[in-house]
């Protein structure tokens, strides 16, 4: 049959006859085969069962050991069960069955028995099938592990949402002081840290500013800013094309803040947006700030702010801290306000009546377009609401609540506690639950909060623009980030995901290098507001090696499907503890129904050599 033909032949394209005295058909492998027969145990261990069994004396493979040992090797069982459920106890599919399948599977209600032959053509790699129009086992792996067949809808691998609204309405992937390595206080800066944050799709930097010396401001204490600037225009819009809003956090003298200031119109260029109108503030109404699409290809400064009618050089602006959450130099310690601690957040004291004041340069102040007013406007907004409280029925906005209207109007920010000496960072998802756009994470550190990040990200083709939940959006919506049941509007949703198998896990970082089999089981988190975050596992498949087979099914209730993570981890267990194999995050939103290939990450995000999970996703009442 053709797809048994192919194997055979596909074995000639690796193998070369080899005329021996005694053995005409010994045959040796071409340098990629012998490489993998050298870093694979698997095959090793293949060849080593077939000439034992064979009472073999000679180190010598023969081209029938070699495709006996290649169709077992590349055959998955979980691809072969699934083909013959499908067949129908054929080992191959016609356009009828792929169609069926990818209708009832797939989830692609318009496929045609034409697109059947084209994608059979595509993935069948044996001339005899697809004249036939028959897709073997071979093909069906091959479509299954194609981009096709990913869990991430391939629609967000490009810009999908509306870019259309205000910048407020909008998550957007921020770096926090991702230049510093070790640590937050003797930490070396490393302009490195700068290029691999814009790389990664980051769309707000924070730039931490000093004195230097001979008059030239430093970033940190090893580069000077100029030196910073000239990385973020050269790298800053090769991964996307949306604004990048550039931080500016600077305690520097007036002059050298005008020596900032010109190399900020130097290096940017046309680049640096400079609004004409009056500039938009982090307290100012969402329908004052400009759209992603307006300010695609330009760097807008966020940072202190003079007066419009402010006359002089320079001026006195407030020192407060400027962002909701994560302690500072407000009141030198943190506290929880009442009412917070279900939000998941901690928020700084309310600012003092007198902040300390900081000199500022009107050059430099010209070219901010987003001015920092500080937390003052949120606990100002609180009182206010207090004040209504009293005369207004019970059902007045609580402290959650409060948070996620004043993020409707207002673009705000948060950061990791300025109180911790590492550079660790906080869960992201219990400020995206109360609405919060640019949450600041170090993206130096690896974590499980940044995996997060990442998967938050990942969507609408990874340009750092992430379009908040309509109830975050609308005037007149009701929603509560410590919500404990159904979100009133948002239908709820059932997910159902079945883990298959995983395929080419490696060994944890740090274990044996011989003699060591990994016991690997599957982690599945749902993150979101409270009445989705869920965690549950899969059974330790024993001593199964590197392709174990799970086949277990679990059910999660997704109550606010927009703002809901999935995460997989791949552990080894070990009564020690247990070590983190691989993991993949992904917007709830972005899963595809069917059966999905799961690539998983490393510690640092970078992706695992053909290392994947094999699973069924099925979702009820999607819209």
């Amino acid at each position: 049959v053709a797809w048994q033909l192919h194997r055979s032949a596909g074995c000639c394209n690796y193998l070369q006859s080899v005329p021996d005295s005694k053995k005409s058909n010994a045959v040796t492998c071409q340098p990629l085969v012998l490489t993998q027969l050298t870093v694979c145990p698997q095959v090793r261990l293949r060849f080593k069962e077939i000439q034992r069994s064979k009472e073999k004396l000679t180190s010598h493979v023969t081209r029938e050991e070699f495709e006996e040992a290649y169709c077992e090797l590349c055959t998955r069982p979980d691809v072969y069960f699934l083909m013959v459920q499908l067949s129908k106890d054929r080992e191959y599919l016609d356009p009828q069955d792929l169609r069926l399948f990818l209708e009832t599977e797939q989830g692609l209600s318009l496929a045609t028995t034409e697109g059947c032959w084209e994608l059979l053509k595509r993935y069948e790699p044996s001339a005899q099938g697809k004249e036939r129009g028959l897709l073997g086992l071979d093909g069906f792996t091959c479509y299954l592990q194609s981009p096709e067949c990913q869990l991430l809808d391939p629609e967000q691998l490009g810009v999908c949402q509306d870019m259309n609204m205000p910048l407020s309405h909008y998550y957007i992937s921020t770096s926090y002081r991702s230049y510093l390595l070790d640590d937050q206080v003797h930490g070396r800066a490393d302009l490195g840290g700068l290029i691999k944050a814009l790389q990664a799709g980051c769309r707000c930097l924070e730039l931490g500013v000093t004195d230097g010396p001979e008059g030239e401001p430093l970033l940190g204490v090893d580069f000077t800013i100029r030196s910073a600037l000239e990385v973020v225009i050269k790298y800053g819009f090769l991964t996307s094309q949306y604004p990048l809003l550039l931080y500016l956090c600077h305690r520097c003298s007036p002059g050298q803040q005008r020596t900032m200031a010109q190399h900020l119109k130097k290096v940017f260029g046309s680049r640096l947006y400079t609004p004409e109108a009056l500039p938009v503030s982090l307290g100012g109404r969402a329908t004052t700030l400009p759209s992603p699409e307006q300010l695609k290809g330009r760097i807008v400064i966020v940072g202190k702010k003079l007066p419009p009618d402010h006359e002089g050089s320079d001026g006195e602006v407030s020192e407060e801290d400027e962002e909701i959450g994560g302690g500072g130099p407000l009141a030198g310690r943190r506290m929880t306000i009442p009412g917070e601690e279900e939000l998941g957040v901690v928020l700084v004291v309310p600012p003092p009546s007198q902040p300390r004041k900081l000199r500022l340069h009107k050059e430099l102040s010209d070219l901010v377009a987003i001015a920092r007013t500080g937390s003052r406007s949120f606990y100002a907004q609180r009182a206010s609401h207090k004040q209504a409280q009293q005369q207004s029925p019970p059902s007045s906005p609580s402290s959650p609540k409060d948070l996620v209207m004043f993020t409707k109007r207002t673009l705000t920010r948060v950061r990791p506690s300025s109180v911790r000496l590492d550079s660790s960072n906080p869960n992201p998802q219990g400020y995206w639950k109360g609405g919060v756009q640019l949450v600041a994470l170090n993206q130096q550190t690896p974590s499980a909060m940044l995996d997060l990040h990442r998967g938050r990200f990942t969507q609408n083709g990874g340009c750092g623009y992430v379009l908040r939940p309509a109830v975050m959006r609308d005037e007149v919506s009701y929603f509560s980030a410590h919500t404990q049941g159904c979100v009133p509007g948002v239908p709820p949703q059932t997910l159902r995901i079945k883990v298959i198998s995983a395929h080419n896990l490696p060994k944890p970082q740090g274990s044996g290098a011989k003699g060591e089999v990994i016991d690997p089981y599957v982690v599945l988190e749902l993150h979101g507001v409270p009445a989705d975050c869920a965690e549950q596992r899969t059974r330790t498949a024993a001593q199964n090696q590197d392709d174990p087979l799970f086949d277990e099914t679990f059910e999660f209730q997704v109550n606010m499907p927009e703002l809901a993570l999935l995460r997989f981890v791949v552990l080894d267990d070990d009564y020690i503890g247990d070590d983190f194999i691989g993991q993949y995050s992904v917007a709830f939103e972005c899963l595809q129904p069917g059966y999905r290939n799961v690539p998983l990450l490393g510690l640092a995000g970078d992706p695992l050599l053909h290392t994947s999970l094999f699973v069924h996703v099925a979702i009820t009442n999607r819209s």
